[in-house]
């Protein structure tokens, strides 16, 4: 079954992404799920695409602004500068403001935006250290020049028991899909439907989109 999250809320025309607005609008279109990027900035959450100016921060959402919706969406979670230093704090700023939503953790999705796996593995850790093991960790995949780099993905997503990719949709076929089996696919950002009906059809279910809505499939 296709589930579809809204690619950083649903932005259209005057409503930009990332915003309450398009939240809103995400919701009031029948969307269940929801992506959106996370920055950890002067110890608080915002939401935002590219880094956050000193001078913005005061009128850009914050995390517990996203979660009005409680359980009717999944959530993507895209954190963009989570590092060694900084995890645990804004983890638990995460996890105290999603206990007080009443928001179930089987809802939530990890998904820190990580190519380095080295580091993405010391993140996960970290999560699981706030969230216990049932938390849905997914790596992040955006580049694949050679075999070489699926392997070392593969190699990955396995020693650290990770469930979960996020990748960018131009890198899926069936022989990708067929080595990550066992692996629940994340495709962005397709917004065409003929894209995702040729991904459905190789096993892809997941997809953050900016245009394509429940009512299309």
């Amino acid at each position: 079954m296709v589930r579809l999250f809204a690619h950083r809320g649903l932005a259209k025309e005057k409503i930009l992404q990332n915003t309450i607005a398009s939240l809103n609008q995400a919701h009031k279109k029948g969307f269940k799920a929801i992506e959106f990027d996370i920055w950890f900035l002067e110890g608080e959450l915002f939401l935002k695409h590219d880094h956050p100016k000193k001078s913005e921060l005061k009128n850009l959402p914050k995390f517990r602004d996203y979660l009005q919706f409680k359980n009717d969406f999944c959530y993507w979670l895209d954190f963009k500068n989570l590092d060694e230093k900084n995890a645990l704090q804004a983890l638990e700023i995460v996890k105290k403001e999603i206990d007080a939503s009443g928001i179930k953790q089987g809802q939530i999705y990890f998904a820190p935006f990580i190519t380095d796996y080295k580091l993405a593995g010391k993140i996960f850790t970290k999560i699981r250290k706030i969230f216990g093991k049932k938390a849905q960790l997914v790596a992040v995949c955006e580049e694949l020049k050679n075999f070489e780099q699926i392997k070392i993905l593969r190699e990955f997503l396995s020693k650290k028991e990770v469930k979960f990719l996020s990748i960018f949709h131009q890198l899926l076929d069936r022989t990708f899909v067929k080595i990550f089996s066992d692996i629940e696919i994340f495709a962005w950002t397709v917004n065409d439907l003929q894209r995702l009906g040729e991904l459905e059809v190789i096993g892809v279910a997941n997809f953050a989109t900016d245009k394509i809505l429940p009512k299309d499939l």
